[in-house]
């Protein structure tokens, strides 16, 4: 079985991800190059599968997101664990193979472990125009420099707007801290698990995957609309899912 990340010359069957041996896929769910995805029961879990034409080549963005719509959309009727995207197979028997019986039960395991609860995805954004108005009220030297490069040409400012930029990403990374923490607390009791993931831009405060109770799911985008009403105008909240827990299971 191939899981190269890149292009892949498909040999048969593409593969999505794993379910309980008795979760029932839907007729009409469509998956990789428009083709119906299907479950091929195996010893104790069922693989999610599409024909793929042999020559086929996988790779493009349409492509990846039609595999995360596949894994996904099951997600949200069950416990998944999702298949690297790329993975094929010859034919049925070369998912045996890959997949042997005595490994089976791990996913079993997590399956069950994951039957009762979902991923979602949450990021908070900071509002910049208001931090940064936040960072001019507060901080003289902030103040100053503005105003010193505000209509002035660039070649003749350029070490003040270096400095200018240094000073307002480090208020942004203090404001975070304090905020992040202040966010996590209201959303921690909700979840029953929160991880995090790299903050990369200045005006994200929390990138964070919880695993929220599938029965309490409605409950959690309410409580959450709560949270967002406290910080509106300066931070705005983002929700994705429900999705497969990529954030909590190694893809198989």
């Amino acid at each position: 079985m191939s899981d190269d990340r890149d292009q892949l010359a498909g040999p048969g069957l593409y593969l999505y991800g794993l379910v309980q041996l008795d979760e029932h896929v839907p007729e009409d769910l469509i998956g990789v190059q428009d083709e119906p995805v299907r479950g091929e029961r195996l010893a104790q879990v069922t693989a999610l599968v599409s024909h793929l034409d042999d020559g086929a080549v996988v790779g493009r963005p349409a492509e990846v997101r039609a595999h995360a719509a596949v894994v996904d959309t099951m997600a949200g009727r069950g416990p998944v664990l999702p298949i690297q995207f790329g993975t094929t197979t010859d034919d049925l028997d070369g998912i045996g193979s890959a997949l042997p019986a005595e490994r089976q039960q791990a996913y079993v395991d997590n399956l069950r472990r994951l039957a009762d609860v979902v991923q979602l995805s949450l990021t908070a954004r900071y509002v910049q125009d208001t931090v940064i108005a936040e960072l001019v009220r507060e901080d003289p030297e902030i103040r100053q420099l503005r105003e010193l490069t505000r209509g002035r040409p660039e070649v003749v400012t350029h070490d003040a707007r270096v400095r200018l930029g240094e000073l307002v990403v480090a208020g942004f990374e203090r404001k975070r801290a304090a905020d992040a923490d202040l966010l996590e607390r209201a959303v921690v009791p909700l979840v029953e698990e929160l991880r995090h993931r790299e903050v990369t831009q200045v005006d994200v405060v929390l990138d964070a995957a919880v695993l929220v109770r599938r029965d309490a799911v409605a409950r959690f985008e309410d409580a959450l609309e709560d949270v967002a009403a406290g910080v509106v105008g300066r931070i705005t909240l983002r929700l994705v899912g429900p999705q497969a827990p990529y954030d909590f299971v190694e893809e198989v």
